[in-house]
């Protein structure tokens, strides 16, 4: 169901021309009324106030002279050449809710984006409550003589009265000037001959739609009871709709409730049976002679009712009416304001008569009270009273609250997922880290697989010696003791000699979990030295060492430290291969950076590295010999990141190449 949802405006106020002040509708007719009976006393006060006659006869001529004049002060500053004047005769009193609708609508209308100053005059013949012939003359007299010298461009007609009251009484009006009606039906303009210079807004109160309407919400109706009063208003209303509906309409049988005093109609629509439909049309007068304005009397009414009551009227919502096929008050204002504005422009529209346009209107509250099917619901139905939910007034807002906090948990969800990919990839890639430094490793044990088989063989020969030696002594049975301790303890000296070699193989190549703790930087340089010491000398190359601190103590992996000093004595080499071996020399160095870090560097006197060179070669496969992988130094460089150090080389070097390690310091160890 699709419907539209009205709010009706608190204002009761009118605007009388462009730039006026906010002035009260009842105001000029309060007004009128003072004048004239200034001018006309009654006859219970004549005798005592016989003598003040000239001069409340004097005050009603100086009022109705200056009266306009104020008035035309009051609304607008344009000169009399620029204004355009329009007098609106409302049918009712000035306090009918209808009127003040239709006021209200009428100005926003003229109001709205308008070039022309337009000053509107507003009058209330209050024809409904005073309906003698000698009433209207009095207000004729009273207009003709207000607006003695002021020229109109429009006269506006609400109501049926009003509009034969301007044909018939208004003769001091050129017939040129044309006429505007509002809220008056076909009916009306069937008794009027001529209607040339006459525009109109039809109303549409339709009590056959209103019915119809009612029927679809309440299938299970079979009476319809019509609610009249008893002035001839009220009597026309009851006679169109017995015209209308007849004794049967839409599946209902038709009775009407008239002519009966408030009392008797509040008692009367509290004992309606639960299968019937209220419909309230007016009720001007009631058969006690009391008036009243017809919302106020449906507001007393229909709140005692035992059925749902629907109406014909837009001012009737609110008092308890479900609602009815209806046009707004305020609408037809504006209907009756847009003509207006094209008359005074000059324009003529091509039909004299348009009808208004009537859309159902229901009371949201009074639904729910009788627990309507919203289903039932017309879609063009217009909901006063109407309280959206949550939803329905800020749909947009949840939806894009919602849609952000979809987003922000779905970027969270991510943000958690990515993080525990990216540790599990980082764990990957740890252990493949690993990996590699051990493939590194023992590659580099085939590298000195002639100096270990030549550390090994040396105290293997010495053992042999020596115990071939003991053997000749006990064969000649000539062996003293300290001559047998002497050959055991050489043979226990090779022995430990062989032993230390081993062990700082195993531990150099064992692939075991790493761990970091403090070691001297020096003592592994020195181990390192150590193991390599035989293949520097199968290559004629001599290593020396020096550093400028006696312990430089970093948190590191012992092996892995070993594997990146080896890695670098055995490059250095590897660039001196190519000279004589007399100039075949590498410098190792360890000591402090400037800003306090730990540093080992290793230099060589060969042919160098260009700064291309020495920018890919620590890229993976990138190897400066021809049998070499290239995995050495992107290995030791991923090593010494793990350890928070790094691994350059120095591009200020001239001679040969010079690469640095350096590790951050454990102060106080």
């Amino acid at each position: 169901m699709k419907v539209r949802v009205m709010k009706r405006s608190p204002v009761r106020y009118h605007r009388s021309g462009i730039g006026s002040r906010l002035v009260p509708l009842f105001f000029q007719s309060a007004f009128s009324r003072s004048i004239c009976n200034l001018a006309r006393p009654s006859k219970l006060d004549l005798g005592a106030t016989r003598h003040l006659l000239p001069v409340m006869r004097l005050l009603a001529v100086i009022s109705l002279g200056t009266f306009p004049i104020a008035n035309l002060v009051l609304v607008s500053p344009a000169s009399a050449a620029e204004v355009r004047r329009v007098l609106i005769l409302y049918e009712s009193e000035s306090t009918l809710f209808a009127a003040r609708e239709i006021a209200l609508g009428l100005q926003q209308q003229i109001n709205q984006g308008n070039s022309t100053a337009i000053e509107l005059y507003s009058e209330y013949l209050d024809m409904v409550r005073f309906q003698d012939t000698g009433h209207e003359d009095r207000i004729a007299t009273f207009l003709a003589a207000k607006y003695e010298n002021m020229q109109f461009d429009a006269i506006v007609a609400i109501g049926p009265g009003a509009l034969l009251f301007a044909l018939g009484r208004l003769e001091w009006i050129p017939d040129r000037i044309p006429i505007v009606a509002g809220a008056v039906s076909q009916v009306t303009f069937d008794d009027i001959q001529n209607t040339s210079r006459i525009y109109g807004i039809l109303n549409s109160f339709d009590v056959q739609e209103t019915v119809d309407l009612a029927a679809r919400l309440h299938p299970e109706a079979k009476r319809l009871v019509v609610l009249t009063g008893s002035s001839e208003f009220d009597h026309r209303w009851r006679d169109t709709a017995k015209s209308k509906l007849g004794a049967t309409y839409a599946g209902m049988t038709v009775s009407h409730l008239s002519d009966l005093s408030l009392e008797d109609f509040k008692v009367a629509v509290s004992e309606l049976p639960n299968d019937s439909l209220l419909l309230v049309l007016t009720v001007f007068t009631d058969a006690d002679g009391r008036k009243f304005v017809p919302r106020d009397a449906a507001a007393e009414i229909i709140p005692l009712a035992s059925v749902p009551t629907y109406g014909v009227y837009d001012s009737f919502v609110g008092t308890g009416i479900v609602g009815g096929q209806m046009e707004t008050f305020v609408g037809i204002g504006k209907d009756v304001g847009k003509l207006v504005e094209g008359l005074i422009q000059g324009q003529r529209p091509s039909e004299h008569l348009k009808l208004s346009s009537a859309k159902p209107v229901l009371d949201w509250r009074q639904v729910e009270r009788w627990n309507i099917d919203q289903a039932l619901l017309p879609d063009d139905a217009l909901l006063e009273n109407y309280e959206p939910s949550l939803w329905e007034r800020y749909r947009w807002q949840i939806v894009i609250g919602l849609a952000i906090i979809l987003l922000q948990s779905a970027t969270i969800l991510a943000l958690v997922l990515l993080e525990r990919w990216r540790r599990r990839t980082s764990k990957e890639l740890s252990l493949e880290r690993l990996q590699l430094a051990h493939m590194s490793r023992v590659s580099q044990l085939g590298q000195l697989s002639g100096s270990i088989a030549h550390e090994l063989n040396q105290p293997l020969t010495s053992i042999l010696t020596n115990v071939e030696a003991g053997l000749r002594m006990l064969d000649r049975k000539a062996a003293k003791p300290e001559d047998i301790r002497g050959i055991l303890e050489d043979i226990a000296s090779a022995d430990k000699h062989a032993t230390e070699s081993v062990k700082g193989l195993r531990q150099l190549f064992l692939n075991k979990d790493v761990s970091c703790k403090p070691v001297n930087l020096n003592a592994a340089v020195t181990e390192t030295l150590k193991l390599a010491k035989s293949e520097l000398a199968a290559r004629q190359t001599s290593a020396s060492f020096s550093s400028t601190a006696n312990k430089l103590t970093v948190r590191a992996n012992f092996s892995q430290l070993q594997q990146i000093t080896l890695n670098l004595v055995l490059n250095a080499s590897e660039a001196v291969s190519h000279l004589p071996p007399s100039r075949r020399r590498i410098d190792i160095r360890t000591g402090h950076t400037p800003d306090g870090q730990s540093f080992l560097a290793v230099s060589d006197c060969g042919a160098g590295m260009t700064r291309e060179m020495q920018e890919t070669a620590f890229e993976p496969f990138v190897s400066q010999r021809s049998d070499g992988m290239g995995l050495g130094l992107p290995i030791c460089r991923s090593i010494a990141q793990a350890h928070g150090g790094t691994l350059e080389f120095d591009r200020t070097r001239e001679i040969g190449v010079r690469i640095v390690l350096t590790l951050p310091e454990m102060k106080g160890e």
